[in-house]
């Protein structure tokens, strides 16, 4: 079918009919839950990834991905017929009419943004595609990078004209890990097309499918600003209050008791301090836009000082513990510290970037004895360090516990057991303010959370 060729009206009664057949490159943790929800839609769809262990995975029903509700959706979309994965990208672009691109688009070591995944797929899209087929981009991608790489490079090494016998947009995903399937089906999507015949497509297919408000922008590279934006929003905001939650602990003043009165006020958008910012998102997202302005001679001063702020709390974090052990009277050197938490978000199986990480090498560093409990990664080795099987275990004759992540386990946890098992005097330092400095002190341990004043 030259899904290009269809109105936007008739999208659904074919995707419903099974007629219409996506591909989706790169089933990882946005890509699979993609493809699931296009199959139940009534899609055939493909799931193509390089990874032959993920592919045999799928196709016998067992999925990578850590993620509520995925199993069923998997079960049912395998037993219908409508999905199956691939490791043949070549052969699943010619075979659908829609190709969505999910692969990952990281930072790399010199926080360059590193396309590298994105390429391989384009250098796949030329040897497959067919008239007639839309290219959908879910990647997260700087402003510019359609217009000038991806375009540019089809209609070099293909026969094709972008916007006549292909078209392409931009979606990027935004949904929240551990509520992706739920963010599917409600947060409205984001389409920029190349022309208006592209964005109307994708935008009713989307709409078909999913059943969320369609935003249109003018262009993919508005669309790709709209998700910088929403992540360098969030990232700049955290940073600003790391920096108060700072600040005002040396002033005598409490950050989560501010920030509770300042959300009275109409126009106040809560965050909340941490022990920095992780997932694959947020640490990244600054950087392509930072990119971009470079090359146009312009410097997001706020940008990169938020990035830099953000980067640098791990080292706050430890020097927190450095204070509360010197508090009590032990040094680092020697003592066994409690790391309780390792993902970068609450309920989530992920360490991408995760600022637990960054603590634990600088203990090493330090000498100090550290033991590990998260309850997402029970008995498996993490950052070389064996994950313990309870948090019981994990404190036994711990001299400072130090909770990097606000797992709702954690929060029901009775301080005063712990204390008997901790090696007294011991620390907590609650990265995530998880607990009440008074219940803390009344349970024997000296506390210290980020932006609360020393009592």
């Amino acid at each position: 079918m030259a899904f290009l060729s269809l109105n936007d009206t008739e999208i659904a009664d074919k995707l419903k009919d099974g007629q219409i057949t996506i591909c989706v490159i790169g089933i990882g943790r946005i890509g699979l839950p993609t493809a699931l929800v296009f199959a139940q839609a009534g899609a055939k769809v493909i799931g193509a990834d390089i990874s032959d262990i993920i592919v045999e995975n799928i196709n016998n029903g067992i999925t990578h991905i850590d993620e509520p509700g995925i199993e069923e959706f998997l079960k049912n979309a395998v037993s219908s017929g409508n999905f199956r994965a691939s490791t043949d990208l070549q052969a699943s672009i010619t075979e659908a009419d829609v190709i969505i691109i999910c692969v990952p688009t990281p930072v790399d070591i010199n926080k360059n943004p590193d396309y590298s995944a994105l390429m391989a797929v384009c250098r796949d899209l030329v040897k497959g595609l067919k008239k007639g087929s839309l290219i959908i981009i879910e990647s997260t991608i700087a402003p510019g990078v359609v217009e000038e790489i991806i375009v540019s490079f089809i209609e070099e090494n293909t026969n094709f004209t972008i916007g006549k016998d292909l078209g392409i947009v931009s979606c990027p995903e935004r949904a929240d890990p551990g509520k992706i399937f739920e963010c599917l089906k409600t947060v409205p999507r984001i389409v920029g097309g190349i022309d208006e015949r592209s964005n109307n497509l994708a935008g009713a297919l989307y709409k078909a499918a999913m059943g969320v408000k369609i935003v249109k922008v003018s262009n993919p590279r508005t669309a790709n600003a709209v998700k910088l934006t929403e992540n360098i929003f969030r990232d700049v905001n955290i940073a600003l209050i790391n920096e108060l939650a700072i600040l005002y602990e040396k002033i005598g003043i409490n950050i989560i008791e501010t920030i509770g009165a300042a959300t009275t006020k109409w126009n106040f958008v809560p965050h909340y301090p941490g022990p920095g910012v992780g997932g694959p998102c947020l640490p990244a997202n600054p950087y392509y836009l930072i990119q971009v302005a470079n090359r146009v001679g312009y410097i997001p001063y706020l940008v990169r000082l938020a990035r830099e702020i953000n980067d640098r709390m791990p080292d706050k974090i430890v020097h927190l513990i450095l204070e509360a052990l010197n508090g009590i009277g032990k040094p680092i050197k020697g003592s066994k510290v409690a790391i309780l938490g390792i993902t970068y978000k609450s309920g989530v199986k992920d360490v991408q970037y995760t600022p637990a990480e960054r603590i634990i090498d600088t203990l090493k560093n330090l000498d100090t004895q550290i033991t590990c409990y998260d309850p997402l990664f029970k008995n498996e080795i993490v950052f070389g360090l064996p994950i313990e099987e309870s948090v019981e275990v994990a404190i036994q004759d711990a001299d400072a516990i130090v909770f990097c992540t606000a797992h709702e386990e954690f929060k029901q946890l009775n301080l005063e057991n712990l204390s008997k098992l901790a090696s007294l005097p011991a620390v907590i330092v609650d990265t995530r303010n998880i607990f009440n400095l008074n219940k803390a002190k009344n349970a024997g341990f000296a506390y210290r959370g980020l932006g609360v004043p020393v009592s």
